[in-house]
């Protein structure tokens, strides 16, 4: 609930600004872990792939390199998205 001070404009409590930051804190831990995740299953797939064919390391590194560049775009399109509902929040 927000404080009402005498016959002026609600102001948040302190709980709802705690709260606010936590939400926002919590969006962009979220990003990381999207990132993250991207990252060790393209590699663990050039993992599984290199035991295949015996290639020693080849596709470890190419999983690296697609799983980052695939967590990127993942990333900046998340963030674009983001501060899009930002800008147009009421």
């Amino acid at each position: 609930m927000a404080v009402k001070d005498s016959g002026q404009e609600e102001k948040p409590s302190e709980m709802q600004k705690v709260a606010s930051s936590y939400r926002s804190g919590w969006a962009y831990a979220e990003y990381a872990f999207q990132y993250g995740i991207a990252v060790i299953l393209c590699t663990l797939v050039g993992w599984w792939v290199d035991n295949q064919f015996n290639t020693n390391g080849l596709f470890i590194i190419i999983g690296v390199f697609v799983g980052a560049t695939a967590g990127f775009i993942g990333l900046l399109k998340s963030l674009k998205v983001f501060s899009f509902k930002r800008k147009n929040k009421v």
